[in-house]
Formats: C-alpha cells, structure tokens, sequence
C-alpha cells in the first residue's frame, strides 16, 4: 500500500509539473542589497513569476554562495557585479550559466554564516537572509516580505517580545469567619492542542520518495499556497529546518514520518505550542555536501523539497 501510495504521489507530482507555466519568459528583473546589522545581511530577488530555486555553497577557494533560477534570464537593468560592502557579504555577481540566472555572493572570508531563503508569490519575490552562525536564526516577517521590493522600510525582522515584568500580588488579609467552608474537590484540567485558526494555512501532509531519477523528494501539502523559510544546520549531523510560520497542523499530521533514503534518513514534524508554527527537521546523511531545489506549485498548494549532492546535480523539472 505504501508504495502504491508513492507512486501515485509521484505520479501527481510529475502530473503538476507539466500544468505548470512555462518558464521560457521567467527574468530576475532586479536584486536588493540590505545590511540589517553587523551580523544580519538580506539580499531581495524580484522576478516575473515565480522561480525554481537552486541554492549551494561553494567551499573552494574564497566562500561563496551560488543560487540558480531555473529556466530565467536577467534583465539588462540589473548589474553583472554590484559592491554590497557588507560585513558578511562583499559582492553579487550576476549572469547566465547553463540556460539558467546564476547569482553568486561573494562573503567575507574568515566569517562562519547561515542563510535562510523566503519565497513570496505575492510579488514574486526571494528573500535570502545571511546571517552570523553563532546567532540565533532570524524570524522573518512574512507580511513585511511581501511589501514591495522598493519600499526601503520593509523590514524582514520581527522583533523579540519584552519581557514584561508582572508585580508581585498584593496579599490581603483572610476574613474573620465562624466556620471555614470545605473548598470544592478540584476537578483536573483538560489541556487541548490549540487548533488552527479559521480560515488559515494547515500543512496536512508530508511524503517522502525516494525512488525518483530527479533525487530524493520530500512533498508537503497544505490547503493554500503557503511556501516555508528554509535554512541548513551544517553541524555534526546536517539537517534541512523548514519553518511553516502561521500554521496549523492537519488531523492526520503525523509526529514523524519514515525515511531509508540515501540522503534523507528521517524527518521530524515539530509544533510550537500555540499552534501557529509547524517545523520539519529533514536528518541528512553525515560526510556530503547537499544540493537542495525548491519547487513551488502554487495552484496545487504542494511544496517539494529535491535532495541531491553536488556530484549528483538535480534534473530540471520543466
């Protein structure tokens, strides 16, 4: 039954690729550079449509990171190599590299940093956020990526709640009473799981493949077209964290889901505790360096996750 059920996913999935557009007109039309603080840099995609994107670091010679958009050109407005000056990042250069816009970010050698990514379909945009590795991971505003790329305000950062501290309670003194009445038997709490608001993103399932000449697959679906932020652990056991903000879990979501793949060992599903955040951790195998693909289906409400190594690049899904 399992391998029925993964093949029919497949079958779906390959089934979404050909409804899709075709990315023949698809152009980065311009690039944002933001240095938010000393150990926090962003740099904003704008693009016609919306965009496969391939990221990867390259770890030969000075450091760097590579994104490629599938199937899209540049337009003759943004520039070849522009000079950010930033403390992690130095420079983005920009051409076409195999049918295929390639972006490189030249960092600040010496620097250990992590990167976040932020799809938004509503202004066709990718927020990639750069950040110090000894920092906590950014929490990226969804409502403020999708302001428009223009507008120098747009924060991508939420700020952390204040602590407020509560005054200690004012203690009275108890009445004079006659005869102090028996308190009530106390009757045990019942602790719910906050369900997901009306109306809003539910993630109600996730499959893994693995039988897929294009790598290891890792499909998520939900009831609107609700893409996660994205970001790698490169410590002692590498992981892949999509982090579904504003979401609630389906019934039949598990805690868990099987993984024996070459790649993928193991996937956990992690729910915040007021319900409006769904975190997959996907275990990677140690000892390799990943190259991860993000597909986005919007009228499908289906975000796929291809898993692959350097040596062993994914095909195009197109």
């Amino acid at each position: 039954m399992s391998k029925m059920f993964s093949a029919a996913a497949l079958a779906l999935l390959m089934l979404c690729v050909r409804a899709l557009p075709a990315f023949a007109s698809l152009s980065l039309e311009a690039i944002r550079f933001e240095a938010v603080s000393p150990n926090e840099e962003r740099v904003v995609f704008r693009l016609t449509g919306p965009a496969q994107l391939n990221a990867f670091p390259m770890k030969n010679g000075s450091p760097r990171l590579v994104f490629d958009f599938n199937g899209a050109t540049v337009s003759k407005r943004v520039k070849n190599s522009t000079e950010a000056g930033g403390k992690l990042i130095e420079r983005i250069r920009v051409g076409i590299h195999d049918s295929k816009a390639r972006v490189v970010l030249d960092l600040v050698p010496g620097r250990q940093v992590k990167t976040a990514q932020q799809p938004d379909p509503v202004s066709n945009t990718v927020t990639v956020v750069v950040y110090d590795a000894a920092a906590p991971s950014p929490q990226i505003n969804r409502a403020s990526a999708a302001a428009s790329s223009s507008a120098a305000a747009g924060m991508i950062w939420s700020p952390e709640k204040t602590q407020t501290a509560t005054p200690p309670p004012v203690r009275q003194p108890p009445p004079v009473a006659e005869k102090t009445p028996e308190p009530p038997p106390v009757k045990p709490a019942v602790v719910k799981v906050p369900a997901p608001p009306s109306g809003g993103t539910v993630l109600s399932s996730v499959l893994f493949e693995k039988n897929s000449n294009r790598g290891e697959m890792v499909m998520f679906r939900l009831n609107k077209f609700h893409p996660p932020v994205v970001f790698g652990l490169e410590e002692k056991k590498p992981r892949v964290v999509c982090d579904f903000q504003d979401t609630g879990a389906g019934e039949r979501l598990p805690e868990s889901v099987s993984a024996d793949g070459k790649y993928v060992r193991g996937i956990r599903i992690e729910r915040d505790d007021t319900g409006r955040k769904i975190r997959a951790v996907l275990d990677l195998a140690p000892n390799n360096s990943y190259d991860l693909q993000q597909v986005f289906f919007k009228n499908d409400n289906l975000f796929v996750l291809i898993i692959n190594t350097l040596g062993n690049p994914a095909k195009r899904l197109n």
